[in-house]
């Protein structure tokens, strides 16, 4: 009796192991080229620091309108200081000593929009800074393909030629010199 309980677990065991399994490969990894010597355009510039002047207005202004709406929070009047307003106000982080509802998680709250709110000015400021500095490239104007020639002998010259065939319709036909 003890033969065949041993046998099929020895049995099952070996069909665990020896089953056939699902081929496990690795995803294919596309390949990446980076052209270093390519700038992008020259009106790349003043859109940046326009988009990173807008950024810095709003965040100040969500700042400026926070430390008018609380005006007895702690660090209030620091967050009226462009760009290293928040900051400052970072350090001043707590209850104000007459709010008697000021809780941990106020004082948290306010911690984390106040470094929101220092971050999204100081990206700004950088983005402006990456305008100033961003080498840039005057735009290529698109060159002229030459068309293809398919047969040339002895000054007999044949290529394809596009042409529109009716309202709907496009075809291509052949042109050459003989």
């Amino acid at each position: 009796m003890r033969f065949p309980a041993l046998a099929l677990a020895a049995g099952l065991t070996c069909a665990a192991t020896l089953g056939p399994r699902a081929a496990q490969a690795d995803e294919p990894v596309r390949p990446t080229h980076v052209d270093s010597g390519l700038y992008p355009p020259s009106g790349t510039q003043l859109n940046l620091a326009l988009v990173g002047l807008g950024v810095t207005s709003f965040w100040y202004g969500a700042a400026l309108g926070s430390s008018y709406a609380w005006p007895d929070a702690p660090g209030a009047a620091d967050l009226r200081i462009p760009i290293a307003g928040p900051w400052m106000a970072l350090g001043e982080t707590g209850c104000a000593d007459d709010d008697p509802n000021c809780s941990t998680f106020t004082m948290v709250l306010r911690a984390i929009l106040t470094t929101i709110d220092a971050v999204g000015q100081t990206g700004g400021v950088l983005a402006v800074a990456e305008a100033a500095f961003m080498p840039t490239q005057e735009a290529a104007s698109p060159k002229a393909r030459p068309l293809p020639r398919l047969r040339r002998e002895r000054g007999a010259e044949v290529r394809p030629v596009p042409y529109a065939a009716g309202k709907d319709a496009l075809g291509f036909g052949l042109v050459g010199q003989f």
